[in-house]
């Protein structure tokens, strides 16, 4: 078994630490929210002082009734303890959003599981091979002599089938992974409530937001890359907030020929966001840092300014040489 190397000096910084801001990146999903709130939650039983932060939108249906819990800005209140900023499952600074204003004469530990971008934090623990960050927030537990409480691992376990499409996405060797589920399983969390979290609570509107981006799908490069996008216009339309985007690339994924998917979504009439997807080779993790964003080799994204029309069409010149 592999084992997780959790740096010695942010675990000792971490113990000795007295108060913390946990923070995680914009439009967060189950992975980010999990660990959030599980090292909150583990924090708290050490005794220690911890508040929530996350800039959202909380758009996701598994996620949304957390966002209570949640602060969107740092005020001078909260720095009086001097407390230490856990920066959770980002790898560019620039995903949590306005919060990155106030983190001045802050120390800052970095937890993430992502290809790292820019490197910031006085603590950096990343490691681009494990499935999730819920799956090192669970090591980190683990380290500290301890095991989740049920709620917590409810929350790990989550993220990590967030992650992993629920373990589809893993490849042959990620018996660890398996061996963290059961722990958490055994630790009191339940696959069945998970499976019906992340797939439960859709609205209609963007249910039929999904079928119209679907239906839009273009093929380039011989059918190896597959694309589709969404424009303002479409939400204000339909009354949708959010598009099924997972289903999406499952659905698209199983098309035959098909290596890539990227979906364009207008943000706002100068900012568009992308998700990217592959199956085997195409690194997109490297090809979103090229357009200012990063991720894994296989599931990444970005944003950047534009319209959809003209991101697709940067996007297919640096494809040419990928897939031409």
């Amino acid at each position: 078994m592999t084992q997780s190397r959790i740096p010695e000096d942010m675990l000792r910084f971490l113990r000795e630490s007295a108060s913390f801001l946990i923070l995680g990146h914009q439009e967060p999903d189950a992975d980010c929210i999990g660990s959030q709130l599980a090292l909150a939650s583990f924090l708290a039983r050490q005794g220690k002082t911890v508040r929530l932060y996350n800039h959202g939108p909380f758009k996701r249906p598994e996620i949304n009734r957390y966002q209570p819990l949640f602060e969107t800005r740092i005020d001078a209140f909260a720095k009086i303890d001097n407390p230490v900023v856990v920066i959770l499952d980002c790898s560019t600074l620039d995903r949590i959003g306005d919060l990155k204003q106030d983190l001045t004469g802050l120390k800052v530990v970095m937890i993430d599981h992502h290809t790292a971008g820019l490197e910031f934090g006085d603590y950096r623990w990343i490691e681009p091979r494990r499935p999730s960050t819920t799956w090192m927030i669970q090591k980190l537990i683990g380290a500290w002599g301890q095991v989740p409480t049920a709620e917590e691992a409810h929350w790990l376990l989550l993220g990590l089938c967030t992650d992993t499409g629920f373990f589809r996405h893993l490849e042959a060797g990620s018996q660890e992974s398996f061996e963290v589920a059961a722990d958490l399983a055994q630790a009191g969390a339940s696959p069945k409530q998970v499976f019906g979290q992340l797939q439960g609570g859709k609205l209609l509107v963007n249910q039929k937001l999904m079928g119209l981006v679907l239906s839009r799908t273009e093929s380039h490069f011989g059918g190896q890359f597959l694309y589709s996008w969404e424009e303002l216009a479409d939400r204000e339309r339909l009354g949708a907030d959010s598009r099924e985007s997972d289903m999406i690339y499952q659905t698209l994924q199983g098309v035959i020929g098909c290596e890539l998917i990227i979906l364009l979504r207008q943000d706002t009439p100068g900012k568009v966001t992308a998700g990217l997807r592959s199956k085997s080779f195409v690194d997109v993790g490297a090809l979103s840092q090229v357009f200012g964003g990063g991720g894994h080799q296989r599931a990444s994204g970005f944003s950047c300014s534009g319209t959809v029309e003209e991101v697709k069409q940067r996007l297919l010149l640096a494809l040419e040489p990928l897939l031409g």
